[in-house]
């Protein structure tokens, strides 16, 4: 059920219509290298790894082992794009959590990933002299931990704010709706070292702003033709949110268990 709940998600994310600079079924967002087909590659090469994931439990070196691999095929099936890796690495940290504690204890799958990632930060950022990712080069900038810290402090973005808003927001319009909404909340918070990596602060700042916009704009009658205006805006400025991108995909995830 897990592996097809996060397989599932990969889908659900990929295939919402529209998102702004994102690839979806419309277009491929600011994004040349890649297509849905290449998204739907990725998907299938990563989902026999979820049951490794959650195999693993709460031993993180052993997740981050399992992740290089499931990296390896995800580049094997995309021909060297990066369509997923972000994502490998929380659904790795979640599905071992999960692992851990079983589904009948999913109160406690918060604090089980806090444990798993204790040292991340520690580990791959204050103490990195080679700055090789997008993370990295975002940390040394600006200081800010990224997907690591969310990932050290148990996803609270996740959590404590876009699901409560999610389901919510499912409850009065639909899951459709919902996600889109949910994504447009998590770009106005999120700081995306995609972005960064595109735009730099300005960039990040610039899409942060936008998305807030939106989300203040009252009803949703005008709700898919402000983000296929946004959408074209970020396209022009080369800008995509791939990291809210992810944890929409794992809010979605994490509310269906």
């Amino acid at each position: 059920m897990i592996t097809n709940l996060a397989y599932k998600a990969l889908i659900k994310e990929v295939e919402l219509t529209p998102k702004p600079g994102l690839v979806d079924c419309a277009n491929n967002g600011s994004h040349k290298d890649m297509n849905i087909d290449t998204f739907y590659a990725s998907a299938n090469a990563i989902k026999p790894f979820i049951g490794e994931f959650i195999k693993c439990g709460n031993s993180f070196e052993r997740l981050r082992q399992i992740g290089i691999e499931c990296e390896e095929q995800m580049f094997r099936a995309t021909k060297g794009i990066n369509t997923h890796k972000g994502m490998i690495f929380s659904l790795a940290v979640i599905c071992g959590a999960i692992g851990s504690v079983g589904t009948s204890c999913l109160n406690n799958l918060q604090d089980e990933i806090k444990f798993i990632c204790k040292d991340l930060v520690k580990n791959d950022l204050e103490k990195s002299l080679h700055v090789k990712t997008n993370g990295e080069k975002f940390y040394k900038e600006t200081n800010s931990t990224g997907i690591r810290g969310e990932a050290l402090n148990g996803y609270p973005s996740i959590f404590n704010i876009s699901l409560p808003f999610y389901k919510k927001n499912e409850n009065l319009y639909g899951e459709e709706v919902a996600l889109k909404l949910t994504l447009l909340l998590l770009m106005s918070i999120t700081s995306d070292s995609n972005l960064f990596a595109r735009g730099g602060v300005e960039g990040l700042s610039f899409v942060q702003n936008e998305a807030k916009k939106l989300l203040h704009v009252k009803g949703i009658d005008n709700l898919d033709e402000n983000l296929k205006i946004l959408d074209e805006v970020l396209i022009k400025r080369n800008l995509s949110a791939g990291g809210s991108a992810d944890l929409l995909g794992l809010t979605w995830f994490i509310s269906k268990l």
